[in-house]
């Protein structure tokens, strides 16, 4: 059985101590993670893990904001001009406990899923290849991805995903009436009094959360396991009842919580 994790579920994995108890006194992380050790479960998780979730929520507003693209232009000949164009945002390192976090991941044998590909975004380089699940053939690497951009095209349709982001930041940018061609990420940085800010944290836990379902279906993956449901979202949320129905229906999307994932893997 493969598994998607989102970031409470995978917690409860690593620290299955935290994990709330099945009937039996035995917490649930507990069992599921017994099951990935003993190789029934096949865990995943998507990489805005660390490009979003690894922000720290009060630096997102500002990160996020101070997102901007830098071009080079070289030449070798006469003949041959080269423009490399490169995204930079100004990051702090991952914090030590978060770090410690996606190492435990992947000593349990856990692997990232590729999120959506976007213009103006960072990706992950992974020098040793132990960060991604393994991407098999080219054609097979591209199959897949075609299928992570869709769906997350299909979720900003719905104004879901990263398209509350956007939305956030055009409309700050069109507060302080901004009107030069501007990055939408840099409308974020504007956030003034703490609501606001808190705005953008939801919106980053959003885009996080829409991706990862964009990614989780994109490999195939067999279950997506959450205990969010949208509650603390302040809008619409990909992950709450309306729109689990939507994806499962459409789309085929199943999903389970850790309570019900310990049930399926102790019977």
């Amino acid at each position: 059985m493969r598994v998607t994790f989102d970031t409470n579920a995978l917690n409860d994995v690593i620290s299955p101590e935290t994990s709330q108890r099945g009937a039996n006194g035995t917490a649930n992380g507990t069992k599921v993670r017994a099951a990935i050790e003993a190789g029934r479960v096949q865990g995943f998780f998507c990489e805005t893990l660390v490009t979003l979730e690894g922000i720290r929520r009060r630096d997102r507003s500002d990160v996020l904001g101070s997102t901007r693209l830098h071009s080079e232009i070289t030449s070798t000949d006469r003949n041959t001009i080269a423009i490399n164009i490169s995204v930079l945002q100004d990051r702090k390192p991952l914090d030590p406990e978060f770090t410690n976090k996606i190492q435990a991941a992947k000593a349990l044998g856990l692997r990232a899923l590729r999120s959506p590909a976007r213009m103006g975004w960072i990706r992950i380089n992974d020098e040793d290849g132990t960060f991604f699940a393994p991407d098999g053939s080219t054609t097979e690497l591209l199959d897949r991805m075609d299928k992570v951009n869709e769906m997350a095209t299909t979720i900003a349709v719905r104004g879901l995903g990263q398209a509350i982001g956007v939305a956030l930041g055009l409309q700050f940018l069109a507060r302080d009436g901004i009107s030069q061609p501007t990055l939408w990420f840099q409308g974020l940085r504007r956030a003034k009094s703490n609501g606001e800010r808190q705005k953008v944290v939801r919106a980053v836990a959003e885009w996080a959360d829409g991706d990862s379902v964009a990614a989780h279906y994109g490999y195939g993956i067999d279950l997506f396991c959450s205990e969010d449901f949208g509650k603390n979202a302040s809008t619409a949320s990909i992950l709450d009842d309306d729109n689990r129905a939507w994806l499962t229906n459409t789309f085929g999307v199943q999903f389970a919580t850790m309570a019900q994932l310990a049930d399926l893997v102790t019977v």
